[in-house]
């Protein structure tokens, strides 16, 4: 393959590339096969003509423009892959510059882009770890036992916090307005279901009991058929339930078979949960503001290639989530009242902010030599593949070990710079600990009585096999 490189602006290569002639052949030949294979030649079964005849039956040109198809991709990878330009995972843009007598084509590579950091060190944050309180620890016991709850039947009259069991029929001028056959109902003061007031209006009804009234629809009534109308209901109620809360008992602690055996063992367990929440949330925010610091002082070469390719992910990934909702994509502009332009603009401002938090965070690995063992890797993979968003794939492979591997690098960099630049106000130098959570596969802590660990995700990568295709 004859070529020639240029470099051009904005971490991009240029290659002027001479097309031989034997792989031009290869690939009129090719054409004159396809093309004979779907076109009637008097005198001829399809697929059988010459290529003379077929030459003349079509024209060279169009021989030429069905050759083109296969011949200008294969062309240009040979020439990227002789001049060892490193991969961006962009597709070049191509142009032919000439067909006849030699193929002559110009492509343009985007080339993996650059951050030159600035002076991070300088970087402090004195943001302080949230301590457990007390009230935390008691409205999770109260979580508790709500979950464990019964309703049990009661014979006085009803009220706010009460299960009531009702048939109730709604009229509109005549019209069906909301109907229910002996259906729950809870009774909770402010509650909109199905209109403002109806809850106030079942408070003092006993078992057995039933009620008449009219209900003002307000105008901003959610269906606008109905909003400023009067609704009548006929409400009868069958049964009244109030919950039961069950105590906190060492029996309620051993019954949420998460190998408690008594009530100080939950309470420690929700404890322990609630502060590893509390460092997990200190750690996302020192990870975010250290990004946007790094993005903010860094100094970047992007090829532009790169920004449209994202731009055209982002796009998808905006489409894909529409279709999931049977919204149609041109009518969700116009809704918003944005044009295609404006949202392509906004797309390629998403994708280039996107592209520079990355790679401040692969650069700063980089710079850091923030380097994990296999062991790591390993370990990790066994908790993501305990997780059931990775249940049903296989990580077993040098591309996702690769991928959990820079997820892994680039968690380690943030921790470096987490020690580096996080000074709480109050605290010892010599006695402070770090926030990060080194070798612990782990980055997310539940406010549960059972937290399981759950694989890291401070990359934002959503699958490993799409975390392998980071630029760098």
């Amino acid at each position: 393959m004859k070529f020639t490189r240029d470099e051009g602006e904005n971490r991009q290569a240029i290659l002027h590339i001479e097309v031989e002639d034997d792989l031009v052949e290869k690939h009129l030949q090719r054409a004159h096969q396809k093309v004979s294979a779907r076109i009637n030649i008097p005198g001829f079964r399809k697929g059988k003509a010459p290529r003379t005849i077929v030459t003349q039956f079509v024209g060279r040109d169009y021989l030429l423009d069905e050759a083109m198809e296969s011949l200008v991709p294969e062309a240009v990878g040979l020439a990227i892959e002789e001049s060892d330009i490193p991969s961006s995972h962009t597709p070049p843009q191509v142009t032919v510059v000439e067909r006849d007598p030699i193929v002559k084509i110009d492509a343009t590579v985007a080339l993996p882009p650059l951050a030159t950091l600035g002076d991070y060190s300088k970087l402090k944050f004195d943001d302080k770890l949230d301590v457990v309180t007390e009230e935390q620890i008691e409205e999770q016991i109260t979580g508790i036992q709500e979950s464990q709850a019964t309703w049990e039947p009661v014979e006085r009259a009803a009220k706010f916090g009460d299960m009531l069991t009702i048939t109730s029929k709604g009229l509109v001028d005549g019209n069906e307005f909301a109907n229910v056959d002996e259906g729950d109902f809870l009774a909770e003061a402010g509650s909109m279901n199905p209109v403002p007031g109806f809850a106030e209006q079942l408070k003092g009804i006993k078992a057995g009991g039933s009620k008449e009234f009219d209900i003002e629809i307000p105008l901003d009534y959610p269906n606008e058929e109905f909003g400023g109308k009067t609704a009548n209901f006929t409400v009868s109620v069958s049964s009244v339930k109030k919950k039961d809360l069950p105590k906190v008992t060492d029996a309620l602690a051993a019954s949420l078979g998460e190998d408690f055996k008594t009530v100080a063992e939950l309470r420690t367990r929700i404890s322990d949960n609630l502060e590893a929440q509390a460092k997990d949330t200190l750690r996302r925010s020192l990870e975010e503001q250290i990004v946007d610091a790094l993005v903010e002082d860094a100094e970047f070469e992007v090829s532009p290639l790169i920004i449209d390719h994202e731009a055209e992910h982002v796009l998808e990934d905006q489409q894909r989530q529409l279709q999931q909702y049977n919204i149609d994509f041109q009518q969700y502009m116009q809704g918003i009242g944005k044009t295609t332009e404006d949202i392509v603009a906004e797309a390629k401002d998403s994708a280039e902010l996107r592209l520079k938090r990355m790679l401040v965070i692969d650069t700063l690995a980089e710079d850091t030599d923030a380097s994990v063992s296999d062991d790591e890797v390993a370990a990790e993979i066994a908790i993501m593949q305990d997780t059931p968003q990775y249940a049903n794939e296989n990580l077993d492979t040098d591309e996702a070990r690769d991928a959990v591997q820079r997820i892994l690098s680039r968690r380690a960099a943030i921790d470096k710079i987490i020690d580096l630049t996080h000074k709480p106000a109050g605290s010892k130098p010599a006695a402070k600990k770090s926030t990060a959570t080194k070798k612990k596969p782990a980055a997310k802590a539940k406010a549960k009585p059972a937290a399981k660990n759950k694989p890291a995700s401070s990359a934002k990568a959503k699958t490993p096999s799409k975390a392998a295709k980071s630029t760098k």
